[in-house]
């Protein structure tokens, strides 16, 4: 049984922004595998998350170009993730919606898909998870 892998945000930046040649060297074969099911990893939510944070407030990449990398990714065919179609779901709504977080996206999918509702104070939030 082979060992299950686990990327961390920094794999991933590395990967996305190819900005330290040594690393991005060094996984990219990974990402190949995993882009065409040979490789399996399971990409957190949590990680995921936190890269596109790291990506749009840190290396200041556009909010919507960011949503997109991550989405494209988690449609390699060896990526696992539980909540993989809420993900991509809410990718499309946050690259459709203006003023809501990819978290809010996250959240709302997550709610509508449970039958469940999004307490908040927040209108946008409100009136688009209703």
């Amino acid at each position: 049984m082979s060992t299950v892998i686990f990327p961390d945000t920094n794999v991933i930046l590395r990967y996305l922004l190819a900005d330290n040649e040594k690393q991005y060297q060094e996984i990219y074969p990974f990402f190949e595998y995993l882009k065409n099911g040979t490789q399996k990893a399971i990409l957190l939510s949590e990680v995921l998350l936190e890269t596109f944070y790291v990506l749009t407030k840190t290396y200041k990449i556009p909010d919507k170009e960011a949503a997109d990398a991550l989405k494209n990714l988690l449609l390699y065919k060896g990526v696992i993730n539980k909540d993989k179609e809420v993900l991509l779901e809410a990718f499309e709504l946050f690259i459709e919606s203006r003023g809501l977080s990819l978290l809010d996206c996250f959240l709302c999918i997550k709610a509508k898909n449970k039958k469940g509702k999004v307490l908040t104070f927040d209108e946008k939030l409100h009136k688009k998870c209703t």
